[in-house]
């Protein structure tokens, strides 16, 4: 089954309201400590929980690793 264009437009947005919540917790810098907190006060912030933004953030990440 083909995706339409609508479908495509909301899983693009979907993907990018995504990227922007963990984008910060992408530095390779931060220490552990200070990126659980970034990610608590994100889900804050995105009214989700925390394993939510871990799940985003860890998908990303096994994409990314993928492509390279």
């Amino acid at each position: 089954m083909q995706n339409t264009i609508k479908d495509q437009n909301w899983q693009d947005q979907q993907a990018l309201e995504r990227y922007t919540l963990i984008a910060p917790l992408l530095d390779e810098s931060l220490d552990p400590a200070k990126r659980s907190h970034m990610r608590c006060e994100i889900a804050g912030r995105a009214q989700v929980s925390e394993r939510t933004i871990y799940r985003y953030e860890a998908a990303y990440r096994r994409s990314h690793q993928r492509r390279q």
